[in-house]
């Protein structure tokens, strides 16, 4: 092995290592944040150019030539539901993701992002929006009381003004109370003590949901990897049930992330004294040669 495959093995850990720090220090920050995935920097070691093909058997003297490291967010775990006061404030029990948009009147459904930060509140407007600034989109009720999961061109932010399906508003007066039921109906009772379903909220449905790509906030966008996303009725086939007045806390677990800390932390120092003996050997070498 040469001095610059030395320093070039002890970069890659100082490089790798800095990426597992990084993750540590993102899932700590995030310990609160509601809908957050944790995220997990997976190594892996790196093979020389010059070593055989798979076909081939390693023999002997081949060594590897230092390491990598890369970032997943674990999107599919499920984390811990919180109760709340809020009746507008959501949970996924199982699969799935809210779809939502990062404005109240989304362009179209190629804009549309996916989260399970379900801590939705009403705007001045009456549009449900979560914490992060995103927008719920759903399926509107029809004068049969039903709504079915729709495509996602055809959702539309859910808004608690919205007067229900064959009603008259006269005759309704103020809205007194709305609550999510476990199938993801919005309904609203009224004045009057009429209670008219709003719309239906869907879950998005992937393949692979860790193949889901971070966007801003706690929300993720769909690439190959995950799939397109599939639209389904809570409760029906694959698809988590929706609980109302409670959200879904981080995934990340502080005692794991400070152990994982301080093995980092240990990585990272000793890789660092690989570059530094890299050093010491390439000085000894030069005064020996001088």
């Amino acid at each position: 092995m040469s001095f610059s495959s030395l320093f070039s093995i002890g970069l890659s850990g100082l490089s790798a290592f800095s990426v597992g720090l990084e993750a540590v220090s993102t899932n700590i920050a995030n310990s609160q944040t509601t809908g957050y995935k944790r995220v997990r920097a997976d190594f892996a070691d790196l093979i020389p150019s010059d070593a055989p093909s798979m076909d081939q058997s390693i023999g002997a003297g081949v060594s590897g030539t230092g390491v990598a490291a890369v970032s997943r967010c674990l999107a599919g775990e499920q984390g811990a539901v919180s109760r709340t006061n809020m009746p507008t404030n959501i949970a996924v029990l199982g699969d799935g993701f809210f779809v939502v948009a990062e404005a109240a009147a989304p362009t179209s459904a190629a804009t549309l992002l996916f989260t399970r930060a379900g801590d939705f509140t009403p705007d001045a407007l009456g549009n449900l929006k979560n914490a992060a600034g995103y927008y719920l989109q759903g399926a509107a009720v029809g004068t049969d009381g039903r709504a079915g999961a729709g495509s996602l061109q055809s959702l539309e932010t859910v808004n608690l003004n919205r007067t229900p399906a064959g009603a008259d508003p006269a005759l309704l007066g103020a809205m007194t109370k709305a609550e999510i039921d476990p199938d993801g109906y919005i309904r609203a009772t009224y004045a009057n003590g009429a209670t008219y379903a709003l719309f239906r909220i869907p879950l998005a449905l992937f393949a692979n949901p860790e193949g889901l790509e971070e966007a801003e906030r706690t929300a993720f966008r769909n690439t190959t990897l995950s799939g397109d996303a599939r639209l389904a009725g809570a409760r029906t086939g694959s698809a988590g049930a929706i609980e109302g007045s409670a959200i879904e806390i981080s995934t990340v677990d502080i005692g794991q992330e400070f152990s994982t800390l301080i093995s980092t932390q240990r990585a990272y120092s000793t890789a660092a004294r690989v570059v530094s003996a890299a050093d010491e050997l390439w000085r000894t070498l030069v005064q020996t040669a001088a």
